[in-house]
């Protein structure tokens, strides 16, 4: 399969060029040799152990924080759901931190022209920092390329004020990380097996529950279902000819039945569906993204990507996407009916996979997205102050504190 050229990477030399010819590859990618390793200096080992310490006590301390909450506020769903809350958002909090100051990161956001997209943005006059006023109760999905691109989704989340209410859908393994895992089931993220007669009722209840949080609400989708290596690249382009699709050549296929139940049961109470293209700086087409930013290369090099490119697309779930209701009201329909519905979903899903799969060979080509409204907002990946950083500590601390005075007051009485 051949591939786009990119201009801003070095011509490779004629040689290069037959070899590739001969090589039969159902990957693009696999003619790429692997990188060379690099030995870490002391001081990016010593900003490793640094950001270790951080997280490890960060996570310990958002846990512990949960476990306290869990058992003051058991009987009171209330309080307990908004301190639940609180500790959701400072473990994005957390991520965000440590990301920026190992390798700090610059978003480059641009718009699709639909109306939901109008004064999507807000720049303070003072600062230029920019927040955003899109719908606080949708649902996102994105192309997946790294570990991390659900961070990134996230942050922009925090920049809508709505980062405390997002839900996540992700892969069952997640949920038995230890300490982790404990505490993405608090966030009641939702964790999949890929199974569609385990998971249908599964998500089903989930997204219900997700529906009744209130105002804000974000659900987070990757319909490909997993991120873009050679492997899964493979087995989607085998996919493709088996069922006499059209291969993509810089996004997997998508899986169309998570994401229609997502529609299905948020459709009373969610209008806009957000359809986020993501491409980031420092590799061309013919590299993956997650093997030139592993953890390791970002976390312990300090080799992140320099800019991050999004282009945001918006959905009118009940008007925008034809032959499926998606009104909410009729949630409960036969088997075949629910089968016809997710096959014609599953071909306007792909209809949208394919115009991002050109949206990604321009990003490759350009280095840029389309930007029909002529304008890009940049901003850096950070937090608004250092000191939120604080929050996540807070409640062991106040705990501690707590206890301590409980503590010498009893101590007093008794003596």
């Amino acid at each position: 399969m051949r591939r786009a050229s990119n201009p801003f990477h070095p011509k490779m030399k004629s040689s290069q060029i037959d070899d590739k010819k001969e090589i039969k590859s159902e990957s693009p990618y696999s003619t790429i040799p692997a990188p060379r390793k690099k030995r870490a200096t002391m001081f990016q080992i010593a900003r490793l152990v640094y950001l270790l310490l951080v997280f490890v006590t960060g996570c310990t301390s958002i846990v512990s924080s949960q476990l306290i909450i869990l058992l003051l506020f058991h009987n009171d769903i209330r309080r307990k759901n908004m301190l639940l809350r609180f500790t959701k958002q400072n473990f994005l909090v957390l991520l965000v931190y440590l990301t920026s100051k190992v390798s700090p990161t610059e978003l480059i956001l641009t718009f699709g022209d639909s109306p939901l997209l109008n004064n999507a943005v807000h720049t303070d006059p003072k600062t230029k920092r920019h927040t955003f006023n899109l719908d606080n109760h949708a649902i996102v999905i994105a192309n997946h390329q790294i570990y991390s691109d659900w961070v990134f989704v996230w942050f922009i989340a925090y920049l809508n004020k709505c980062a405390d209410q997002i839900f996540i859908v992700m892969k069952k393994s997640l949920e038995k990380l230890p300490v982790l895992g404990f505490g993405m089931r608090n966030y009641n993220f939702v964790f999949l097996s890929r199974n569609w007669a385990r998971d249908r009722d599964y998500m089903v209840q989930s997204f219900r529950k997700v529906a009744t949080v209130g105002q804000k609400c974000w659900l987070l989708i990757f319909p490909e279902g997993t991120n873009l290596s050679t492997t899964t690249y493979s087995k989607s382009s085998k996919y493709a000819e088996k069922v006499h699709m059209k291969p993509t050549q810089n996004v997997l296929l998508p899986r169309a039945r998570g994401l229609y139940l997502a529609c299905k049961n948020l459709g009373s109470t969610t209008r806009t569906l957000y359809d986020l293209t993501i491409g980031y700086s420092g590799h061309s087409s013919e590299k993956m993204a997650q093997d030139v930013y592993t953890l390791s290369s970002t976390y312990l090099f300090g080799h992140g990507p320099k800019s991050i490119s999004i282009h945001i697309d918006a959905i009118d779930i009940q008007h925008d996407i034809p032959e499926v209701d998606f009104s909410g009201i009729s949630t409960n329909i036969g088997v075949n009916e629910e089968e016809e519905e997710i096959e014609r979903f599953g071909n306007w899903l792909n209809n949208r996979w394919y115009k991002k799969d050109q949206l990604m060979k321009q990003y490759y080509e350009t280095g840029k997205f389309e930007n029909p409204r002529g304008k890009e907002y940049r901003m850096q990946l950070k937090l608004a102050t250092s000191f939120e950083l604080l929050n996540v500590y807070l409640i062991p601390l106040l705990a501690y504190v707590f206890g301590v005075i409980i503590y010498k007051m009893v101590h007093y009485l008794l003596h």
